[in-house]
């Protein structure tokens, strides 16, 4: 009885044993992909641009993410010199998917993660640092963004009710100051600085114009002007903006010495001449655009001012950014940002 019952279980041991054998012939690949799938794939319910892609293996998401990479190309644009006035309108990067990158994201997903392409940049021809001497009074007008440039020289008391409206609109601002001012106003440079607004130069005093000083008047103004801030703040001024707005070739050329560039605007409130809120609104409303760079200073109509056109311009589209943002040649897809 015993070695009947061995022998049944042998055969049937033998007979598991040959169908295994004969599936395993039959259906390797299968089996194999399987196995691929499940130790090797995508996690479940990870998702690419909408699309599942949870046990999908490497070679299959690569396929996927290549078909995408045409619906994801933005050509870069180039920065625009204008010779006759020494002016330039900043670069664009374009963007491209990054295959590799993107697969590599996507394989090593926990499970039910989203993930967005990852891009790579594709630079312009032409940027801003082929002119370095060349000054700025807008941004790129792809960019949907704007910025306000405050010049510090006076109106202290009117700077923290200004805060105050720019917090409240989500809005970060250039304070261009002027160096003596802000010997004086540690404490307000560090709170502006410490909300999260640019400081940029303005030079050491308001009481005399670039183009009538020599070069080593002009590099000490920017530097004595420079080391306050920094010593204060911590941030390093990469921008400046003259004095009523007057200077010459050789004024920019000694800023591009300092590896500082000059900033100019594109509308200018003009609020120091008290022309009143409403003019003023006019004035800025009415020739609002892309990359605007809007001139302004800390008086009490203009807080007035801010009050009313921030809601304004955020409502347009528009985001409101310091200098450096503006001028930043990173545009992203709106799917991505």
């Amino acid at each position: 009885m015993f070695i009947v019952l061995f022998s049944s279980r042998t055969k049937i041991v033998s007979l598991l044993l040959l169908a295994t054998v004969i599936c395993a012939f039959f259906f390797k690949d299968h089996l194999t992909t399987c196995y691929t799938r499940h130790f090797h794939g995508v996690r479940s319910e990870v998702t690419f641009l909408g699309q599942e892609l949870g046990g999908l293996t490497r070679d299959e998401v690569e396929t996927i993410v290549a078909a995408k990479i045409g619906a994801w190309q933005t050509e870069p644009i180039d920065a625009h010199y204008e010779p006759s006035f020494n002016s330039i309108v900043p670069e664009l990067w374009g963007y491209e998917i990054d295959i590799e990158e993107t697969v590599d994201s996507i394989m090593s997903a926990p499970r039910a993660k989203q993930i967005a392409p990852v891009l790579k940049p594709l630079l312009p021809d032409v940027s801003m640092q082929d002119y370095p001497s060349a000054f700025i009074e807008r941004g790129n007008p792809q960019k949907e963004s704007v910025a306000l440039m405050i010049n510090v020289a006076w109106g202290t008391e009117h700077l923290r009710p200004m805060l105050k409206v720019l917090a409240a609109g989500d809005a970060r601002a250039t304070f261009f100051v002027v160096g003596r001012w802000a010997e004086q106003n540690e404490a307000l440079l560090q709170e502006i600085s410490r909300q999260g607004h640019l400081i940029a130069n303005h030079g050491y005093s308001d009481a005399v114009v670039f183009p009538e000083l020599t070069v080593e008047r002009m590099e000490h103004s920017i530097g004595e002007t420079n080391k306050i801030v920094r010593v204060a703040t911590g941030q390093e001024p990469e921008y400046f903006t003259p004095h009523k707005g007057e200077y010459n070739e050789l004024v920019l050329e000694t800023i591009s010495r300092q590896g500082m560039r000059t900033i100019m605007w594109s509308i200018d409130t003009v609020d120091w001449q008290e022309p009143g809120v409403e003019e003023m609104k006019a004035r800025v409303l009415g020739n609002l655009h892309t990359g605007a760079i809007i001139l302004a200073h800390p008086t009490a109509e203009t807080v007035t001012l801010f009050k009313e056109i921030i809601p304004v311009i955020n409502d347009k589209g528009f985001k409101l950014v310091t200098v450096d943002e503006l001028l930043s040649p990173q545009h992203l897809p709106d799917e991505i940002r």
